[in-house]
């Protein structure tokens, strides 16, 4: 039994005879107690009061009665024995006394009973826990046959919780358990089988006695289902290890596997017809001793064991039928649990096979090069979607940003040269904002007159000036609600009108133009710059405070120049479109594509698809070559024109002046970096670092 854990002996409350009856008093409300124990001066034990004799007395003028006729402890061997005092009598509490009877304390019932129940509950706790961990099912039942143990196992086993069967009769889980047979003959029973809610139970009964009668019985009972399912599952795995061994012996790479120390232990069907010998010549045998006799010249397997990492060796068959046989060998390590390495399988295969296939690939890399290029031409020219061409990473990089941006509804600045797609951007934020079946209204602000802007954007009322309508306007503010607000070119709006959009964007309301009530919006606005916004902020053309407003998300659309891997798309997009806007069918050279690639087009997207439409529509032929092209394009009036000086210029300036037509007239003619390294008699590295500082062709070869 756990030992109690015993409340402290009482000793500052007791009641000496000689106190008043206002000392006595207060003793008694400052302690828990309803009786006290009474000494004499010298601390002799007489006796107890109790606190409802003192009132009884108070009322009656009689003197305080003291009961002597109380169970008192001078010795005791175990918390039991105290225990057992108050089982025996009726008193709130036990004095304790010395051998010669002098007051030492007490204890109070109360206490000692909570105590006692406390350490019930921590035993009945620690043998529920005893029971619970068990891995056997334990039940026991009284001998009236009312389930009064089940532990966790029995759960598991028998499919039932404890709150469901604890005080219900031992049929209600199952009648074969037949309990009761060893509560009425008091005999044990061993290893009796049973199956039990689908699962096979091995159970030992035994009756339990008390004081020669037979209290109940209980059954300590294992789920042999494990073991059959174990011996299913060996059957399973003996099945494993026959597939797995004819995949060994099926692979069409040759295995090779070696243990800790070096042993061979298996070779495959492949690994014999690669290396010309037998398994039996090899298993059992060391690597180390494989090598030395001259049966190759080196080993995947040894390094591995070396460097316990992945290694990779040719190794040539030096005796035997194979002799002069090359093969790849790739050694694996494997290892245990613990991090130890305890096999290393080898993979071999022979090398005539892979030379071959190399071979192969050479032969069709370029036909694979000229197909791609010829799908992709066609799959241009086919293509009748006008989208945003974004095929560098430059543009792919944008693009991704922009539909993260469009999820939103933050104010997006856009910048970048005239002609570079701006407005193609906003069209693909448009298409992927939760906007997208709404308007979008696009307002070019330099287009649009300086004393017309403000109406236009905001509106204006009857009669709001001359030549007004009557019935008034609605502003393009109040048309772009719900939907999206475009101001392009926002850099040319007027100062005073700068005031009123911040106000718009601000407060999310506008007023007409002679109106006297704020209109609610709910625009999303996009921006759009080509110019230079902070040197305008400097220059007092443009507000800071309407700047750092739209410039929440900047998405810098970068000039054609810089994302030339786009012009091939975009050319043939344009045609396509052209051909189905003229009804024609024409095409283009890869000559005058690539020379369309390498001219730097200041003019941007702008300038490429007028280029085409003037090719387009003044060529005769079908099929647009790099005769057909502008001079400037062709090289014949731009860069590659001899060099002109028309004012006295630095010389270092004139220098790269004629450096650059040089290389530009180099470029076009020879079309490789190192032909014109040859030709200008410089090394290879100069001319590409010239190439890429003059921005001629940034992935020159």
């Amino acid at each position: 039994m756990i030992d109690v854990n015993f409340p402290h002996l009482i000793k500052d409350y007791f009641i000496v005879k000689e106190k008043t009856l206002k000392d006595i008093m207060n003793l008694f409300l400052n302690s828990r107690c309803y009786t006290l124990p009474v000494t004499d001066g010298k601390g002799f034990y007489l006796g107890v009061v109790n606190l409802k004799d003192i009132i009884r007395s108070m009322d009656a003028g009689h003197e305080i009665l003291i009961e002597k006729d109380i169970r008192t402890v001078t010795t005791f061997s175990d918390n039991n024995e105290i225990l057992h005092y108050f089982d025996t009598v009726d008193q709130e509490i036990i004095p304790i006394l010395s051998n010669d009877t002098r007051l030492i304390g007490f204890y109070l019932r109360s206490e000692l009973c909570e105590s006692f129940k406390k350490t019930f509950q921590q035993e009945i706790k620690l043998f529920r826990s005893i029971l619970d961990s068990s891995y056997n099912g334990i039940l026991a039942v009284d001998n009236q046959g009312a389930i009064i143990l089940y532990n966790q196992a029995a759960e598991r086993i028998l499919g039932r919780k404890r709150t469901e069967v604890i005080g219900r009769n031992i049929s209600y889980i199952d009648p074969n358990i037949n309990l009761m047979n060893v509560v009425y003959t008091q005999e044990e029973e061993i290893n009796i089988r049973n199956v039990i809610n689908g699962y096979t139970i091995m159970a030992n009964r035994t009756p339990f006695m008390y004081e020669g009668e037979c209290m109940g019985a209980i059954s300590v009972f294992l789920d042999i289902s494990d073991l059959e399912r174990a011996s299913h599952e060996l059957d399973v795995t003996k099945k494993l290890s026959k597939f797995l061994n004819e995949v060994i012996e099926s692979s069409y790479d040759g295995l090779y596997i070696c243990n800790e120390n070096g042993i061979v232990i298996r070779v495959n069907n492949a690994w014999e017809k690669i290396s010309g010998f037998r398994r039996e010549e090899i298993i059992g045998r060391y690597v180390k001793d494989l090598l030395s006799t001259g049966l190759y010249d080196n080993s995947a397997a040894l390094e591995t064991l070396k460097s316990k990492k992945i290694s990779t060796t040719m190794v040539e068959i030096t005796s035997g039928p194979k002799k002069g046989q090359k093969i790849i060998a790739t050694g694996t390590p494997l290892f245990g649990d613990d991090g130890v390495l305890t096999h290393v399988v080898v993979n071999v295969r022979d090398i005539t096979d892979i030379v071959y296939m190399k071979q192969q690939l050479e032969k069709t890399k370029e036909l694979n090069i000229h197909y791609a290029n010829e799908l992709e031409r066609t799959r241009l020219l086919n293509s009748d979607r006008d989208d945003f061409i974004a095929v560098s990473p430059l543009m792919q990089n944008l693009i991704e940003s922009a539909i993260s941006v469009a999820k939103v509804d933050s104010s997006v600045l856009i910048t970048g040269d005239s002609g570079v797609g701006k407005g193609a951007l906003v069209h693909k934020i448009h298409e992927f904002s939760d906007r997208s079946d709404k308007v979008l209204i696009t307002v070019n602000c330099g287009a649009i007159p300086e004393n017309l802007i403000e109406s236009e954007l905001f509106g204006y009322e009857q009669g709001a000036f001359t030549g007004a309508k009557k019935e008034g306007k609605i502003g393009l503010f109040e048309l772009a609600s719900d939907g999206i607000l475009f101001l392009d070119e926002i850099g040319d709006l007027p100062l005073n009108l700068q005031v009123k959009i911040l106000n718009a964007i601000q407060n999310k309301e506008i007023m007409r133009i002679g109106g006297g009530k704020p209109i609610k919006i709910d625009a999303r606005i996009i921006y759009a710059t080509n110019k230079n916004l902070q040197k305008m902020i400097e220059e007092g053309k443009f507000r800071e405070d309407l700047f750092y407003r739209i410039n929440v998300i900047n998405l810098y659309v970068p000039p054609l120049r810089d994302r030339k891997e786009d012009i091939p798309k975009l050319i043939y997009s344009i045609i396509n479109k052209l051909n189905k806007k003229y009804n024609i069918n024409k095409s283009m050279t890869m000559e005058a594509e690539e020379r369309l690639i390498q001219y730097n087009w200041p003019g941007n997207i702008r300038q490429l698809q007028n280029t085409i439409e003037r090719l387009m529509i003044l060529t005769k032929e079908d099929i647009i070559d790099l005769n057909h092209l502008p001079a400037n394009i062709k090289g014949e009036n731009d860069a590659t024109d001899a060099v002109k000086i028309s004012q006295i210029i630095p010389l270092k300036e004139a220098t790269e002046q004629t450096e650059r037509k040089i290389l530009q007239l180099a470029l076009n003619k020879y079309r490789s970096t190192r032909k014109i390294a040859k030709v200008l008699e410089v090394d290879q590295s100069t001319i590409v670092r010239k190439l890429k500082s003059y921005k001629i062709l940034d992935d020159s070869k």
